[in-house]
């Protein structure tokens, strides 16, 4: 029986890439943070995940774009970027249904969003920890709340890294 040991992180994100067309942009990313954040919160309040897929990282984006200068490329993380984007893609879809099915279709009364860290990695930058405004539509009662993960800022573009929430 032939054991293979752990490909090189080279090796593994040459193949995790070898699917995708490189990308060298966030394509449909906004101009800025703000137009993001309302276009999220418009898209929720609508239902329309398909807007909502188009302002999240694709795969080929993780790819070409964050995954090389990740802190999950080297150790002590070193993760594969398979694994990575599994994991991330996994807790993505998780967050996006939770707050659909809690806040799609409903009016949110949004009234701003605060994010509390900022990170750079390589030629990526990062907020995360970002709290949204709104008006809880079962309560009433305003409400300040992760719905989304960090927001990845790359040339100019931005995109949601991850749609994990406090859901």
């Amino acid at each position: 029986m032939i054991v293979d040991s752990i490909l090189p992180s080279g090796v593994a994100l040459k193949r995790f890439r070898s699917e995708l067309v490189p990308v060298h942009g966030l394509s449909a990313g906004v101009r800025n943070r703000d137009e993001l954040v309302t276009k999220f919160v418009k898209a929720v309040e609508s239902g329309d995940t398909a807007t909502l897929d188009t302002l999240l990282v694709s795969k080929a984006e993780y790819a070409f774009l964050y995954f090389p200068t990740s802190i999950y490329s080297r150790k002590p993380y070193e993760l594969p970027p398979g694994i990575a984007w599994l994991l991330s893609e996994q807790n993505s879809q998780k967050g996006l249904t939770r707050v659909t099915r809690r806040l799609g279709g409903k009016k949110l009364n949004y009234g701003g969003y605060e994010c509390s860290t900022t990170l750079t990695e390589g030629e990526n930058r990062f907020w995360r920890t970002c709290l949204v405004d709104y008006v809880d539509p079962s309560s009433g009662q305003p409400v300040s709340k992760r719905l989304f993960g960090a927001i990845m800022e790359h040339a100019g573009r931005y995109k949601f890294l991850s749609y994990a929430n406090d859901f």
